[in-house]
């Protein structure tokens, strides 16, 4: 359930031309395929997730985009029309897991992508511990993920559906933890692709958190679109 809570930056919508990435009509849906990965295992649970733009209000410059996740949850953005800054305001969960990382938050500083490198606070998602006595750790450290625009691309290939003037993102962070105190810190390295294409939003996600431990190992997340309407 708490994946549903990380596709956060999944696809956040507004109306103006330079913003034609983030779709904001009511009623657009989004349907996803999502695959965790553990190294320690070797396993990959597979889910799928829908997004809806469920509720939309106008407030002079500024556009209020609600999200309704397949889980329930409900995510709030506020899109201001002229600085094209994208924001999220508040968040309604429907699983036990909390918010670590600040609810009320930017998420993205220029929607026009004029500006190629910005920061964003988060938190791990996916570092989970598989051997006593740090079975079932969930580390939740918050961290300054710095993102920028590495490639822009005229067509994007997924699954054999091509996808236009696409922007492919990348992301990187690193946090530490205590799992146990006998055996001290734990580094973690994040690294999250995104590939963010106009008229849709991101197609296409693949996220890194890599432990130095071998309690924890690797996790991985890949996420991509089966169908936009």
């Amino acid at each position: 359930m708490k994946l549903v809570y990380f596709l956060v930056f999944i696809i956040i919508s507004c109306d103006s031309r330079n913003s034609e990435y983030f779709p904001s009509n009511l009623g657009s849906k989004w349907i996803y395929s999502v695959k965790v990965k553990s190294s320690y295992t070797g396993k990959i649970n597979e889910k799928r997730v829908m997004i809806l733009n469920a509720e939309k209000k106008n407030r002079g410059k500024i556009i209020e985009l609600s999200r309704l996740y397949s889980d329930g949850s409900y995510y709030t953005y506020e899109i201001d029309k002229k600085k094209k800054i994208l924001t999220r305001s508040s968040v309604i969960l429907t699983f036990n897991e909390g918010i670590i990382e600040p609810v009320k938050k930017t998420i993205y500083p220029d929607l026009s992508f004029k500006q190629k490198e910005w920061i964003v606070k988060e938190q791990l998602f996916l570092v989970k511990g598989f051997q006593p006595p740090l079975l079932n750790v969930k580390p939740r450290s918050q961290f300054d993920m710095n993102y920028k625009i590495i490639k822009n691309h005229n067509r994007f290939n997924l699954n054999g559906v091509i996808y236009k003037n696409c922007k492919e993102i990348l992301g990187k962070g690193i946090t530490n933890f205590i799992g146990d105190t006998r055996s001290g810190p734990i580094e973690v390295e994040i690294l999250n692709t995104e590939f963010l294409c106009e008229g849709v939003g991101i197609v296409k996600q693949v996220r890194y958190e890599n432990t130095n431990a071998s309690a924890f190992g690797n996790m991985s997340l890949t996420k991509e679109l089966i169908s936009f309407k």
